[in-house]
């Protein structure tokens, strides 16, 4: 070796023989217990039990469409929207209306709300207290607020803001 030449690990491995090559393949694992013959004299509780209730699924689904096939067309739209939203499907969007019909809407509900509050208390007497004495004396008892004990200040107008 000449003093210009430096050894590295791959230079130092060239030199080196070579070892044998070994190649390694991937077999897969195969199990050694063999199936067990299915018996057809006994059944399977388990199978049998899923078998049941996916059947009364599918007669459930099959009742609710029956039922909804005697519907007229706009009870029949109600009804799958309702079994949708009852699978787990999001309810539809309120429909477009109107702005001056909905106002006029909720005018008609508001003015219904009023005269059945108005025919409900017709059996009913409000007896209030009338009394200016009666009036002053709850002013006084009443607490407005926090600071009520401190009082309110009061300025004079006539002398402006300082």
């Amino acid at each position: 070796m000449s003093i210009d030449f430096v050894p590295t690990r791959a230079s130092l491995l060239k030199g080196a023989p070579e070892s044998e090559y070994e190649e390694v393949s991937f077999v897969a694992y195969k199990s050694k217990k063999k199936p067990k013959a299915e018996q057809p004299n006994e059944p399977t509780k388990k199978s049998s039990d899923k078998e049941t209730e996916f059947n009364m699924r599918k007669a459930k689904y099959e009742i609710m469409k029956f039922g909804m096939s005697g519907f007229d067309p706009e009870k029949k739209e109600e009804a799958k929207i309702r079994q949708l939203i009852s699978l787990g499907a999001k309810p539809p969007k309120n429909k477009y209306k109107n702005y001056k019909q909905l106002m006029a809407e909720r005018k008609l509900e508001k003015q219904k709300q009023e005269s059945e509050q108005k025919f409900q208390q017709l059996g009913k007497n409000v007896v209030g207290k009338s009394t200016a004495k009666g009036k002053s004396f709850d002013r006084k008892r009443r607490k407005e607020g926090i600071l009520d004990i401190y009082g309110k200040i009061v300025r004079d107008k006539t002398k402006g803001p300082k």
